[in-house]
């Protein structure tokens, strides 16, 4: 039997009351958006956990606050200063979804003009983030990738063995750096794909030490759409670790990139459980992804 779940604490309520929050729902989860400079200030770890619990909260995947700052010569189009956390009350280093989330509440608060494409630039605690608004797609610049063991991808293609239930045999896998390393293993078939089961987790050979998400992906068929690359992928976060998505998909195209030798095909639609991030390789290593302008509503407490 599963124990019955704390209320949210008094102290929250207290704090939050009459504060509006906007909730923005996408294919790299669900994000509570503060734009109150105010409740930005105040909030706590515990609180953070309190907002996201999806029974007793307003449930989500994070929570992302923007402070609105002065605008600068070098970046005038720069609005605001996110943080943002994951449900645990951990802060986020990768802000690729923080910086979508805020500007799509940009766009739902027409701060912006909703019928027109513009460029943002949001200060985070460690780098600047760019982002791309169009009526249709939001796209964020989520930096350069890299090799996590170069030597060998570059010579095999593949520097990991990877197991999981529902394989009969471990795989060779492509590990890539995204702020963190990502992990891509080629299956052969949609029903292949399908039957992995990502519930257990996935073993890597060599162990890793550090985070890494694990992804499985297939080509479409065609593989090449209207000058796009089509991939299907399924990877370990799946379940509840959404924030993380841009970067892995980002490194199934680029890995997906590699072993296929089409180093001219730039643009990959990859399609997950979650819904499809579109993966634009730049020159220098430097990637885009974009994602439909996500589904808003507004709450106050």
């Amino acid at each position: 039997m599963t124990p019955p779940q704390p209320p949210v604490p008094r102290s929250l309520r207290e704090t939050l009351a009459g504060s509006r929050f906007i909730k923005v729902t996408g294919p790299a989860g669900d994000w509570i958006v503060f734009n109150d400079d105010t409740v930005s200030a105040t909030l706590t770890q515990d609180q953070i956990i309190a907002l996201c619990d999806r029974r007793n909260g307003v449930g989500a995947t994070g929570v992302v606050a923007m402070t609105a700052i002065d605008k600068t010569v070098e970046h005038p189009t720069m609005r605001y200063h996110l943080e943002a956390w994951r449900a645990d009350g951990a802060m986020m280093d990768d802000m690729t979804e923080a910086a979508r989330a805020a500007t799509s509440v940009m766009a739902a608060l027409e701060i912006i003009d909703v019928q027109d494409t513009s460029h943002h630039v949001f200060r985070t605690n460690a780098e600047f983030v760019t982002t791309v608004y169009t009526p249709a797609y939001i796209g964020v610049d989520i930096g350069q990738w890299s090799y996590a063991y170069a030597d060998t991808a570059t010579a095999v293609g593949s520097d990991a063995l990877v197991m999981t239930a529902g394989l009969t045999d471990p795989r060779p896998g492509l590990s890539i750096r995204i702020h963190h390393n990502h992990i891509t293993i080629a299956i052969e078939s949609y029903e292949e794909l399908e039957s992995i089961d990502l519930t257990q987790q996935p073993s890597i050979e060599p162990a890793v030490e550090e985070p890494t998400s694990v992804s499985f992906v297939t080509p479409q068929d065609p593989l090449i759409d209207s000058g796009m690359g089509q991939l299907i992928m399924r990877y370990s976060g799946e379940a509840n670790h959404h924030h993380d998505l841009a970067a892995a998909t980002a490194a199934a195209a680029v890995s997906f990139q590699q072993w296929s030798g089409l180093q001219q095909l730039n643009l990959w639609n990859v399609k997950t459980p979650l819904g499809q991030m579109v993966v634009q390789l730049h020159d220098h290593h430097r990637l885009s992804t974009f994602t439909r302008v996500p589904a808003v509503f507004f709450g106050r407490f």
